[in-house]
């Protein structure tokens, strides 16, 4: 069983004491490093036990589960193992959504997917079968098939990587013998202080999000803050239950991520902010579907928030996100910028 004992704790005036040009290369070679100690040492378990045929990784929105199992994935493949990441994202069916009171749907519950599909095919990979593996296009909301030519097997002694927020619900991870699979659960774990605790763990995921959203799935970070506590809350039912049946636990701050993100973000905020203001701030994206129809669930609340955390953002200091080096877990963020 894993537990959340590695929690990471920043003040202000410790990022600023690494700035400089000595310091802040060695402050992100560090950080990189130790994450890469982590994940080396969960795939060098993986790799010692050859009964294991399946990774169920899990944990909140933004948390790197991508870029973690990709980075495992070729791990795995360095010690001789065939691997595959599946992405749950891509099994989204999400026919008749719930809806909070605010008129917000729900994304995040295990019922928004096909479990059924899902769990099929990680059956049919270890049986070195072939599949077509869905593709939820995020910027439509719906699921798309790929062409029969793209379908891949995976071979008899071949390891698949199934991650996703609820890749250790029982529906995914129950599709095999418990001797069979690692489980693991990802998520941020720390704050930033100043004269007070300015950014807690659910933001580092929001502030995540705000810019991946703007960057890949094309929504305005005010449309992201809106949505947030449908997230934030819906998420929050599984982690005992996921964290409980990890084998290992992975914090996925880094110490340095705040000083890049943080002015990402804020100008991403500020971008919606002015819209808003001018009155062409577009509807959010996530809530196309609410009926009766609605722009946003709560675009005052939106707007407090915003500029809360732009007060809060404007006290980190900053750094050109072109230090984040090419094989970083932000980079799945900050990419494209």
């Amino acid at each position: 069983m894993a537990d959340l004992s590695e929690r990471l704790v920043l003040s202000t005036q410790d990022l600023e004491m690494q700035l400089g040009v000595n310091k802040l290369p060695l402050f992100i070679h560090e950080a990189e490093e130790n994450f890469l100690e982590m994940t080396g040492k969960i795939v060098d378990h993986i790799a010692e036990h050859p009964r294991v045929r399946a990774v169920f990784i899990s944990g909140p929105t933004s948390s790197g589960k991508t870029t973690f199992t990709d980075r495992m994935a070729a791990g795995l493949r360095a010690r001789g193992r065939n691997a595959c990441r599946l992405s749950l994202d891509n099994y989204y069916d999400v026919v008749r959504p719930i809806f909070d009171e605010d008129g917000r749907p729900d994304y995040e519950s295990i019922y928004t997917i096909d479990t059924v599909m899902a769990g099929e095919n990680i059956r049919d990979l270890l049986r070195n079968r072939p599949v077509v593996i869905p593709h939820f296009n995020f910027r439509t909301r719906k699921r798309e098939m790929g062409p029969p030519e793209s379908a891949f097997s995976l071979g008899l002694d071949g390891i698949v990587l199934v991650e996703g927020l609820h890749g250790l619900a029982e529906n995914i991870a129950g599709v095999l013998p418990r001797e069979e699979w690692v489980g693991v659960f990802l998520m941020p774990h720390g704050a930033i202080v100043a004269d007070k605790t300015i950014f807690r763990s659910d933001d580092f995921r929001m502030l995540r999000r705000v810019v991946r959203d703007k960057r890949h799935r094309g929504a305005h970070a005010l449309a992201t803050i809106d949505y947030w506590p449908m997230i934030s809350g819906s998420e929050k039912l599984y982690f005992d239950d996921y964290l409980a049946k990890a084998d290992f636990y992975v914090n996925t701050i880094l110490a340095y991520e705040s000083l890049v993100i943080a002015p990402v973000a804020a100008a991403d905020i500020l971008e919606a902010l002015q819209q808003y203001r001018e009155g062409t701030i577009a509807p959010s994206v996530f809530m196309e579907r609410t009926v009766p129809k609605k722009a946003f669930a709560d675009l005052n609340r939106a707007i407090d928030r915003a500029e809360e955390l732009i007060r809060d953002l404007g006290r980190i200091p900053e750094v050109d996100s072109k230090i984040v080096p090419d094989h970083s877990i932000l980079q799945e963020f900050i990419g494209e910028l």
